[in-house]
């Protein structure tokens, strides 16, 4: 369904990305792992469009995303949850949802998209008149996990969704992933939390410093204590 192959990054001099590749397929949950400026951000937003590779390619559904301006890939299906949220914080609930239905192809199923998101998180639908900004960090990841559904993804790439939550939240956020991807949703997740990434994911890939370093069946990847301890940060 995606196909990153041997992208090359800069940011002017630096060289962020140097020849990463991964696939996801449909129906998967992928887990792309590594440090903090490993290059894992760079890769999805390498994947949406905000960023061009110098060299290599990002194929989704076979087409070849260079050939897209930013605003049109996402209507192929192919939507990003930032790191950090980015809600509208001064706008309801309701109308940062409503944001994500804007596209030609996501407002004729905007009530169904709607009635999804409120049953996915009930606490959207009991506030949805109060301002994004009021929320608590885990009530606000969900309002951004949800304004994506609205956009009519066939694949979900969620940046750092657990970054700066409580354990309990942190628990329930990768809960509601499965419950998206049980829904039929493919999932790219982004995450430092490895132990969580890896318990829920069909397979994993890290990277370092802005290289493959291995790739592999989640479970193969968590039972594997060598690699854990040099690549991971887990014992």
């Amino acid at each position: 369904m995606l196909t990153i192959n041997q992208i090359h990054v800069n940011y002017g001099s630096f060289q962020a990305l140097d020849g990463v590749s991964l696939q996801v397929n449909q129906g998967e949950i992928v887990a792309l792992l590594g440090s903090n400026g490993a290059g894992k951000t760079t890769t999805i937003n390498t994947a949406s469009g905000v960023l061009k590779p110098l060299t290599g390619s990002v194929t989704f559904k076979g087409e070849e995303l260079s050939r897209y301006k930013l605003h049109d890939i996402s209507t192929l299906g192919l939507v990003q949850v930032p790191e950090g949220r980015k809600l509208f914080p001064e706008m309801s609930i309701y109308e940062n949802l409503l944001i994500g239905s804007y596209s030609k192809k996501a407002r004729p199923k905007r009530q169904e998209n709607l009635d999804m998101c409120f049953e996915l998180f009930p606490k959207l639908a009991e506030r949805r008149k109060q301002a994004a900004g009021s929320l608590s960090g885990g009530e606000r990841q969900m309002v951004a996990i949800a304004r994506a559904l609205m956009q009519c993804p066939e694949l979900l790439m969620l940046d750092e969704p657990s970054l700066g939550l409580a354990p309990v939240i942190v628990d329930q956020v990768f809960e509601t992933i499965v419950n998206i991807n049980k829904r039929g949703m493919t999932i790219l997740l982004v995450e430092q939390n490895v132990q969580s990434s890896l318990e829920i994911a069909d397979r994993a890939y890290v990277i370092e410093t802005g290289h493959n370093v291995m790739e592999g069946a989640a479970g193969d990847l968590l039972r594997d204590e060598s690699l854990k301890a040099a690549y991971l940060g887990l014992s």
